[in-house]
């Protein structure tokens, strides 16, 4: 698939959302996240998480080993590093921060949040959903944890704003939004595909509601495959029937028939253009 152009160079809007998503400015921006924290789990639980921002793969044995140490469970370890250690606006971290100039501007080219909504699909803790919640467009939170929804919600309160959230019933059921009746302009998969299974129905149903040059933002699709990257997905993945779909010629082919890929430098994501 060849890029069908580069994205804009410019990061002024991305700084704003960085420091709009810092809630408390008397504190560092880690130290408000831990805060944060501990707020929603009080001392015992949330004074750890400056702890859980050690990343694991879920076959480690040390994982078991650490999170019993500690005293917490598996959904609190990933809500406590989830907010902890990747905050995906980080103009340190080659993540959405060098795509968001680019997406608000397509956004807005498509009417702006009078006119298109957000799907955060696979939202986790709700960060980006909440950028984009910031800015005023309308975002359908996305995930199958109900405990993550809940934390997203949490995080959305404390800035005074409301969040719509939708839990996937089971694994193979994601959020239609072509059911939905209001056009949507953005789709982002974060970190998400590499544990859904189902993964070319998953993606028709996200983004069938995508208006003519509405995005994906993906981290798993049109990626440079190199052997180093697809053995980390393989491995965080835990699931061989996940793996095969993900590098394989049906979702392959899907992507390049609906979608351009813009190029977009510095981003661990790609942007991919609804034709």
């Amino acid at each position: 698939m060849e890029p069908a152009a580069r994205c804009t160079p410019e990061r002024r809007r991305a700084e704003e959302a960085f420091r709009r998503l810092h809630l408390y400015p008397e504190l560092t921006e880690l130290e408000s996240r831990l805060s944060e924290l501990i707020e929603y789990f009080g001392w015992e639980t949330g004074h750890k998480a400056d702890a859980c921002r050690r990343w694991f793969y879920r076959d480690d044995p040390k994982y078991a080993r650490f999170r019993e140490r500690l005293g917490i469970t598996h959904m609190e370890f990933t809500i406590l590093h989830s907010y902890a250690f990747a905050h995906r606006l980080d103009p340190s971290r080659p993540d959405l921060f060098a795509l968001y100039d680019e997406v608000l501007g397509r956004l807005e080219a498509l009417g702006g949040a009078q006119e298109v909504s957000v799907l955060d699909f696979g939202c986790g803790t709700g960060q980006i959903g909440l950028a984009f919640r910031q800015e005023g467009y309308r975002v359908v939170l996305n995930d199958i944890e109900p405990d993550l929804l809940e934390f997203a919600r949490f995080v959305h309160a404390n800035r005074g704003l409301e969040a719509e959230t939708w839990l996937s019933p089971a694994p193979r059921t994601a959020y239609d939004t072509a059911a939905d009746g209001r056009p949507f302009g953005l789709v982002v998969e974060w970190s998400a595909f590499e544990h859904t299974p189902g993964l070319t129905a998953t993606l028709e149903t996200i983004t069938g509601g995508l208006v003519p040059g509405g995005m994906l933002v993906t981290t798993s699709l049109a990626r440079d495959w190199t052997p180093e990257l697809r053995e980390h997905y393989e491995r965080d993945s835990g699931d061989a029937e996940i793996s095969d779909e993900l590098f394989g010629a049906e979702l392959a082919a899907h992507v390049a028939e609906h979608f351009e890929e813009l190029d977009c430098p510095g981003s661990l994501a790609q942007i991919l253009v609804k034709r």
